[in-house]
């Protein structure tokens, strides 16, 4: 069953002449199919039934742009809107009835149209429900991911099953492996809004058969520029202003990801200032900040701004934030990063989710960088410890976990502040309020940054590492040395050079300083002396399969950044991109403590125990 109405808005105003009457709306009536003149479509499911997937999705007719979406429950049992503000839902209800709802969108004119719509979902059967679940609509050219999955199947049986990805209907795509219940691909390219239906077909242990589809919206990328900055191996993906009444909202929307952005269109720093320049170098408040937050769906939002409001205790990540003109947050930004050419941090929704219906929405596409390095003969290894136990490890996805705004510290807590000592290396406390408006922001760094200080005063020293970083994070081909290098020679290449991780070594060809070196230092400094958390570090031989707690340590250090050698960078860092810390803040980090080589990474948790033998 399903319900449609569509309403143009507008406004007037009163004279003593009567007023003209309106032009007729010729925009026909919102419906599942577009007409002479639609704007918009809906697509609803056909038939629904009680604890499965049914999408919804409202799609531009073609020539047709659609802007500033937003769905509203009228009736039936709460359901969680997650991406209620794009142009397509994925709803589970868990009780049968009818479900209405409420849909507001801008046509390409602006004009504003509304419209309702309802299906009602039947009882659900007395077998299993297989149930698909991802982010509902995505970008030609984009990764994405779905997932499968049976609420009630035990986790032991999932490894038991046999599963099958198909497509069903619309644009042509390849699903890459099918026969996992999780499927990863790239959205095809389309030329008006689409939807690709994809089936997951399972047969369980017991010989029980299960179906399911899901309806993916997919949408040409809109108004791309002829060379945009956001290219191949980087692209844009959905986001808009989390506050929509924000000051900031239409400078959010046009100068910090969308595929509109060149080198040409880069924005100035009048058109939007740094949040520094707008808090006069103050500690912001959270409403500053959330107002500079562009999101691809409110949760995220949500969740950032309560990680400031309960954990940014001492404010270091709203004072670090004063050198950022924006924050991205997207389920499909990965890797997180800092850009000097807009000023913002783009940060991965993956560190954020605190529930397993947040988690869905996510991309499970992988780092594009995941493969790099696989030929070389050791992996590096790194974690975060409180207490001798792991902290921020990812909880496997088949356990659907929650987690709470404090488990956040060492997933989110750590990536702030290594992207926003990134920022305020670039743009440093004592400039932001010395800024020329008409500059962008990469033409405004001042000259002797704290990368460029480390580099000048206490650089660090192997060529190796360095070369080794271009493999690995870079994806340069390895030579026939470097495939010969064994642990035991990158144990002497790092261990006795100044940095702490193998990260620091990413530093591109072309690019004067590196920026990696700092932001390590940092972020495992504030790391210990703000939250007790520890860094462990280690070299081990490569490994493609097995788990990375069955490897053998060659060498490794837990608080490195507390290495005498290391402290005095620490402490160069800091003076530049957090002046505000008391003097001999650094004196604090404790020294280093060695992990066992011979024992394995798993065995080196927990130092307490070793040390009791």
């Amino acid at each position: 069953m399903l319900c449609l109405l569509l309403a143009a808005c507008g406004g007037g105003g009163g004279s003593d002449a009567p007023a003209p009457a309106p032009a007729p709306d010729t925009v026909p009536p919102l419906g599942t199919q577009c007409l002479a003149g639609s704007v918009a479509r809906l697509a609803l499911p056909a038939a629904a039934t009680a604890g499965r997937n049914q999408e919804l999705a409202l799609l531009a007719c073609p020539g047709a742009r659609l802007d500033r979406v937003q769905w509203r429950q009228t009736d039936g049992a709460t359901l969680a809107l997650g991406s209620a503000r794009s142009q397509a839902l994925s709803l589970a209800p868990a009780a049968a009835g009818r479900y209405a709802f409420g849909l507001d969108f801008t046509d390409a004119r602006g004009a504003s149209r509304s419209g309702t719509a309802e299906f009602t979902a039947a009882a659900p059967g007395g077998s299993a429900a297989l149930v698909i679940r991802g982010e509902p609509s995505v970008w030609a050219g984009g990764q994405t991911s779905l997932r499968a999955w049976v609420d009630s199947l035990p986790v032991a049986d999932y490894p038991l099953a046999k599963v099958r990805w198909s497509r069903i209907d619309g644009p042509e795509v390849a699903l890459g492996d099918t026969a996992q219940w999780r499927v990863i691909f790239t959205a095809p390219a389309v030329a008006e809004d689409s939807l690709l239906r994809l089936r997951a077909e399972v047969t369980l242990a017991d010989g029980r058969s299960l179906v399911q589809d899901f309806s993916l919206l997919v949408q040409p990328v809109p108004a791309p520029a002829a060379s945009p900055l956001f290219g191949a191996g980087n692209l844009t993906s959905r986001t808009y202003p989390y506050v929509a009444t924000s000051p900031h909202a239409a400078a959010l929307r046009e100068c910090i990801y969308t595929p509109a952005l060149s080198n040409a269109s880069l924005c100035t720093l009048s058109r939007l200032p740094l949040l520094g320049t707008e808090t006069r170098g103050d500690l912001p408040t959270v409403e500053q900040v959330m107002a500079r937050v562009l999101v691809s769906n409110d949760w995220m939002g949500q969740r950032f701004e309560a990680f400031l409001r309960e954990q940014d205790t001492s404010g270091d990540f709203r004072r670090l934030l004063n050198a950022t003109t924006a924050v991205v947050i997207g389920g499909r930004v990965r890797p997180a990063f800092y850009w000097s050419a807009t000023g913002a941090i783009y940060l991965d929704a993956d560190y954020l989710w605190q529930t397993a219906a947040e988690r869905d929405s996510v991309s499970e596409a992988p780092d594009p960088r995941s493969d790099y390095g696989n030929d070389l003969a050791y992996a590096s290894l790194w974690r975060y410890v409180l207490n001798n136990k792991s902290a921020g490890g990812r909880s496997p996805v088949l356990e659907r976990a929650s987690r709470d705004s404090a488990a956040l510290i060492p997933t989110l807590g750590r990536l702030l502040y290594h992207e926003l000592t990134h920022a305020n290396d670039f743009l440093p406390p004592r400039s932001h309020l010395l800024l020329n408006g008409s500059l962008r922001v990469y033409e405004a760094v001042p000259a002797n940054t704290a990368s460029e200080q480390l580099r000048s005063q206490l650089p660090f020293s192997s060529q190796e590492m360095v070369d080794l970083g271009r493999v690995q994070f870079f994806g340069a081909a390895s030579t026939a040395a470097q495939r010969a290098y064994q642990p035991a020679d990158i144990v002497r290449f790092f261990s006795t050079d100044r940095v702490t991780d193998d990260y620091a070594y990413s530093w591109p060809t072309g690019q004067s300083v590196p920026r990696e070196d700092a932001a390590m230092l940092a972020e495992e400094a504030l790391m210990q002396l703000r939250h007790g958390v520890l860094r462990d570090v280690a070299i081990t031989p490569q490994f493609l399969t097995g788990a990375s707690a069955d490897q053998p340590v060659t060498w490794g250090q837990r608080g490195r950044v507390g290495d005498l050698a290391i402290k005095p960078r620490v402490a160069v860092v800091l003076a530049q991109t957090m002046p505000w810390l008391p003097a001999g803040f650094t004196s604090g980090l404790a020294a280093p403590l060695p992990l066992r080589a011979g024992l394995t990474w798993g065995q080196n948790l927990d130092q307490t125990a070793l040390g009791q033998g």
